[in-house]
Parts: C-alpha cells; sequence; structure tokens
C-alpha cells in the first residue's frame, strides 16, 4: 500500500481536549485553585463549574457576569453537558450581543441538535459577516434538520455495560469479549481526577453473551489512565493508550505495547513516537497488523492521524496521514473494518462535536476523501470509536451492524452503542448521497490552507557566494501575516513548519528569528469558486543567518566602460538589497566596488569609489536611510581571484568586476 506522506501541522482550532472520552491530554492534576478563573486555566473543570457558579450569582456588573457565563459554557461543553452549555453560552448572549456570544450560542444550539435554530442564527452570522463558514455550518443544519424528520432505517440501543459514568471505545477481544474504556467505580488506583470528578479510566471486558464486567488485567491497568485498545488479529498483541503524570508539566499520554505468553500479558512499555511531552493515542492496526494508525498533537495544539508501519520487532519513525484526511481541526479514535478507516473529526462537515468519518483507499494508493457516516452514527454530540461487528457480513436487509460511542444521552458521558443500519430504497438513497454531497463540496470549496516552513539555507565552506548544500528547519521563527483583510502572527513548529486557513487574495509574510536576515514571501492565494477540492499551498521561506564583514556579491550588477551610474539591468538586484534593507531595519552595510586589474591603480581606485557612491545614492533615493550605508571602492586591491594580470581570463575578469555589500557592526 502507499500512504502519502504530505505534512499537515494543525496550527490552531484545536486545544487540550481534558475528559475521558478524549483521553486526558496534557492536563493538571493536583494545583489548588481558588477562583473559577483559575481552575478552568489548569483545566479542573468539574471544580472550575462549582466555584464559577457561585462567583455568577455574587457578580453585579454585566461584563463580568457574560465572563463567568461564558466560561461556564466552555466547561460543560468540555465536559459534554451540552444542555448545561446551551443554557449557559445563551445567558453569555443575552449579556454580549456580539458576533463571537453569537457564533458560540450557535454552536451550542447545533451540539443539542437544535438545528432550525441553529441554522438561522448562522444564517444571521453570514448575512452580517460575509463569512462563508457560517453559510457552510447553516447549510449542515438544514440537511440534519430534514434527516431528523425521516423514517429511520436503523436500530440503535444503549449496550449493556453503559452506567453513569463513561464508557467508550469498545474493541473485539477473540470471539466472545469485547474490550472497553471506563472510568467507573472499580477502576485501579483509587484517586479523583480532577478534570472529570471520577475516577481514572481502565480497560474493562466482558463477555458478549454476559453482564459481567472484569477489570481487563492488572499488569495492563495501572492507577494512570488507561482506554482506547486495539489488538492484532491472534490476540497476543495489544497496543492501548495510557497518561501518565509528568509533576507539574501535567499528564501526557503514549501509546503502550505488550505480548501476550501462556496466556498472561507482560509489563507494557510506550512506542516512543515522539518526546515525552507530546500526546500520541489512539491505536488501531490495518494493513494485516503491520501498519499502526493513531492520533498525535506534535504541535501541542489540534490532533492529526500518523502512521507507522512495522519494521521486524519495531515500528518505522511516525508519518502524518495526507490532508485530505487530516484537516484544521482534531481527527481521532481511528478503527478499521476490512479496506475501510474510519475514524472521528470536528475538522470536516459535521452534525455537532466530534463526527465519525469512513476512508478507503484509492487503486492509485492515495485516500479517497472522507464520507460523513450520517445518522444514526453521528448526532449533535460527539460520536466516535466505531467498530464493525466481527461476523457481520453485508447482506441486502443489513447495511452495516456494530458498535460506537456517543455522548448523545445528554446526561451522562460516553456511552456505548449497538447499532444495525438497513437499506434505503434505491431513490432515497440516491437522492440522500446527491444532497449530501452538495452540502460538502459547497463547504469544502471554503477550505484553503497555506503551509509554509522556515528553513536556514546551508551554503559550500559556510560561504553564500557558494552552492547551497542543504537547508536546516529553524522552529520557532516569528511569522508576521498581512491578508487582505488584518494581520496576524504565529510561530514555526518544532521543524520549521506553519499552517493557516486563508482565504482568496493576496498573502505578504515576514520571517524572523534572532541570528538571521528577514526574509518574506508574497502569496496569491486563488478564488475559492475556481477549486474543486481542499487545496493546500505550499512555500518556504530561507533566512540567512547573520555573518558580520562577511563579502557577498551582488549578481547582475554591470556598468559601462568608464562610467558609473547604475544602469537599468542592474535595478531589479538592487530593489532585492533595499527589501533586505526595509526587512532588517537594525542592520548597516558597507557597498564595495571592486575592479580588475587592468588600468591605472588611482584610476580603478576612483572609479570604484564613484560606483559604489552610485549605488549608495540609488538606495537613498528610494528611502534607505544614508546613515545606515558605507560606499568603499577597493579599485583593484582585493580581488575575488589572485592572477597574474597578463594571464587572468576574460572570465577571471568579469569575476574580479563585482558590486558587493558586507553586514558591518
Amino acid at each position: 500500500m502507499v500512504y502519502t506522506n504530505r505534512k499537515h501541522i494543525a496550527w490552531y482550532l484545536g486545544s487540550c481536549f481534558c475528559f475521558i472520552a478524549f483521553v486526558f491530554g496534557s492536563c493538571s492534576l493536583t494545583k489548588p485553585v481558588k477562583t473559577g478563573e483559575m481552575a478552568y486555566a489548569v483545566r479542573q473543570y468539574d471544580k472550575a463549574i462549582e466555584l464559577l457558579e457561585e462567583e455568577y450569582k455574587n457578580e453585579t456588573k454585566d461584563a463580568s457576569k457574560y465572563r463567568k457565563a461564558y466560561l461556564l459554557g466552555q466547561c460543560n461543553d468540555i465536559l459534554q453537558r451540552f444542555n448545561e452549555a446551551l443554557k449557559w453560552f445563551d445567558i453569555a448572549d443575552q449579556y454580549a450581543k456580539t458576533d463571537k456570544s453569537a457564533e458560540d450560542l450557535a454552536y451550542a444550539l447545533k451540539k443539542n441538535e437544535r438545528y432550525v435554530d441553529a441554522e438561522k442564527l448562522f444564517s444571521v452570522l453570514y448575512r452580517k459577516t460575509k463569512d462563508n463558514t457560517f453559510r457552510g455550518q447553516a447549510d449542515i443544519c438544514r440537511l440534519a434538520a430534514k434527516k431528523q424528520n425521516e423514517e429511520p432505517n436503523y436500530d440503535l440501543e444503549p449496550f449493556s455495560v453503559n452506567t453513569k459514568y463513561s464508557e467508550y471505545s469498545p474493541a473485539f477481544f477473540e470471539d466472545e469479549f469485547i474490550v472497553f474504556s471506563s472510568d467507573r467505580e472499580g477502576s485501579t488506583g483509587g484517586d479523583t481526577y480532577e478534570a472529570t470528578g471520577h475516577s481514572f479510566s481502565d480497560l474493562f471486558v466482558m463477555s458478549k453473551r454476559g453482564r459481567q464486567v472484569h477489570n481487563f488485567d492488572a499488569v495492563i491497568n495501572s492507577a494512570a489512565n488507561e482506554g482506547t485498545v486495539c489488538f492484532n488479529k491472534t490476540f497476543d498483541e495489544i497496543f492501548f493508550t495510557r497518561c501518565v503524570s509528568e509533576g507539574r508539566d501535567g499528564q501526557f499520554c503514549k501509546i503502550y505495547y505488550s505480548k501476550r505468553f501462556n496466556g498472561y500479558w507482560v509489563e507494557p512499555e510506550p512506542i516512543m513516537f515522539f518526546d515525552d511531552k507530546t500526546n500520541f493515542y489512539h491505536p488501531t492496526l490495518i494493513e494485516n497488523d503491520s501498519v499502526l494508525i493513531f492520533s498525535a498533537a506534535p504541535d501541542g495544539k489540534s490532533y492529526d492521524l500518523f502512521y507507522s508501519e512495522r519494521i521486524g520487532d519495531g515500528w518505522s519513525e511516525a508519518a502524518i496521514m495526507p490532508s485530505v484526511i487530516n484537516s484544521l481541526g482534531n481527527e481521532k479514535f481511528p478503527t478499521a473494518y476490512n479496506d475501510t478507516l474510519f475514524f472521528a473529526s470536528d475538522g470536516h462537515p459535521g452534525f455537532g462535536g466530534l463526527d465519525v468519518f469512513k476512508t478507503y483507499v484509492n487503486d492509485d494508493g492515495s485516500w479517497a476523501r472522507p464520507k460523513n457516516m450520517g445518522f444514526p452514527i453521528n448526532s449533535g454530540a460527539d460520536d466516535f470509536g466505531l467498530i464493525v461487528e466481527q461476523s457481520f457480513t453485508p447482506s441486502e436487509n443489513i447495511v452495516l451492524e456494530g458498535f460506537f460511542t456517543s455522548s448523545r444521552n445528554y446526561s451522562n458521558l460516553d456511552d456505548i452503542f449497538f447499532f444495525s443500519i438497513y437499506p434505503e430504497e434505491e431513490a432515497e438513497e440516491e437522492a440522500e448521497e446527491e444532497e449530501t454531497e452538495e452540502v460538502e463540496e459547497e463547504i469544502a470549496e471554503y477550505q484553503i490552507y497555506l503551509a509554509g516552513r522556515v528553513v536556514e539555507v546551508l551554503y559550500q565552506d559556510g560561504d553564500p557566494n557558494k552552492e547551497v548544500t542543504g537547508k536546516n528547519p529553524i522552529s520557532n521563527a516569528f511569522l508576521n501575516i498581512e491578508t487582505p483583510d488584518s494581520t496576524f502572527s504565529m510561530n514555526s513548529d518544532s521543524s520549521g513548519r506553519f499552517l493557516f486557513e486563508a482565504n482568496s487574495g493576496q498573502y505578504k509574510l515576514i520571517a524572523k528569528m534572532q541570528g538571521f536576515l528577514s526574509d518574506k514571501a508574497d502569496v496569491i492565494i486563488p478564488d475559492r469558486s475556481t477549486l474543486k477540492a481542499d487545496t493546500t499551498i505550499n512555500i518556504e521561506i530561507d533566512l540567512d543567518k547573520i555573518v558580520y564583514d562577511a563579502e557577498i556579491v551582488i549578481p547582475n550588477i554591470y556598468y559601462d566602460y568608464n562610467k558609473w551610474n547604475v544602469r537599468d539591468d542592474a535595478k531589479p538586484s538592487l530593489n532585492s538589497l533595499e527589501e533586505l534593507l526595509v526587512l532588517n531595519p537594525r542592520i548597516n552595510i558597507e557597498l564595495g566596488s571592486h575592479t580588475d586589474c587592468r588600468g591605472e591603480d588611482d584610476f580603478n581606485l576612483d572609479l570604484s569609489q564613484k560606483r559604489a557612491q552610485s549605488v549608495v545614492t540609488y538606495l537613498t533615493q528610494k528611502g534607505i536611510s544614508g546613515n545606515r550605508l558605507k560606499a568603499v571602492g577597493y579599485g583593484e586591491t582585493n580581488f575575488a581571484i589572485d592572477c597574474n594580470c597578463a594571464d587572468c581570463t576574460e572570465e577571471q575578469h568579469q569575476i574580479n568586476r563585482r558590486t558587493t555589500f558586507k553586514i558591518i557592526q
């Protein structure tokens, strides 16, 4: 199988989800808090709600009441208490009456499946802002409202393991058992996880035919959080998520692996795809157990799907899945059935929170555009972790059968559901698919990403006048981005990369890093209406290290015989030098002019001084301060090629006739 390794670093639109269903990423556990705002900041959401509700009652100023209500909406939303979240976002909007508060309310209505109300509010926001995101959301809500009123073609029932706690991400174990994750009473350790107010999560097992639930295994479960598991085909390998506290840095999640010998699991070890401070989790095996797909957030923000190929007893370096799968949102909880990959996303067009999507590999090795699974799998809440019944075979009576996780009951947290989907009437199915595709295509045309990389240019012998020998990524480079409508900034990640969603028009990007010369890139983003799919425009911004007193030749600077005026064919190169000085206002330069060895020494020295001064004059006329420029005529005192004058070739003479600049202190 061929996998496209097209790097996609999702920069924003994500957050560190810190509740059971999303597996505990990097959360503070023990820091004492005194205010609701503090509790929210350290992700103690259950405690934050308790404090914020009391603070809201005692507030008298509208601005403060809005802030408390907004945070209560956020906390309840994160903890999947969507009814409460809607209540508080509605209150916040009554105080603020801004586009932002209306947007929060619209998404809360959508998550509560009040699609008609959500469509109206998104439509109002689109008319006010002309932001096509809102138009797309209104279209989704219209389609969802229509589906709500249709005759169901499915059976959906809660699984018998569900409790008042979270049960999620089931996996089949051997022929008779189901393993799932839960933070129910009886979990190992006994401590309370402050983000949720419940126990830490463990793996549990039950027979398909019975109702008795047991802890999966004492070697696998620990006092930390365990969840989201998969097994190989022979059920003697287990891959699961464990989140371990790293002291003040909080919890970080990794994929752990164990092997079973003679019926016993050995002590699990982490598979270190990334460093200790990177969250990566939700493993699933495909391709006859030879490829592991999982979710990770190397940038510390939103989650993408990655893959690794089995190499002997180890695994290859993690590689990101293509951008047709990874969106600017979060992609998580991958599972597989035959040649189909299921995953959950809140970045692709969906009906609420996380929705389940499916994709497969085309004949040419590329991944197909993900398709939303629709109702009943997806709802306004979070839906994920779909697995297909082991013994299932598609027939004329049943299209699909299995289990998935959802927070749609709006009273508990996550529950596991069993589903059976039956065939629709052919005409209805075709009409539905056509309408769904129209909405998805309409939304898709508004997704244009600008992906880039900031790199250090490496030269042979460290000489910028010689060949480029390579490039190194520059991490944490500062980027200033000027768009047709606004200006914003960001930093490159550890691999020098950055990514953001762009609108049509011209963009100017300036990259800066201490010790380097700043540089820029101008990019024209095409009209969205001309695109038929998501488009990623890739750029690279090269930065040179600042080296003082190193002579750099300015190319294509020529003078007429015995003349010193700047010719028209020299202006493009000098304009580039002017741009460099504008982008780097703190550097001063020396402009040097050199002649070849022919002619009298004094004449050449005077001529070269006049030529250097003409360059300085040209730059000052362009607006560069003369205090930053120094003209030096070297005549024939400093050859680039030191040949005997009578023996120098014309090419060597030309190399010696040069205009240079150097950065000076």
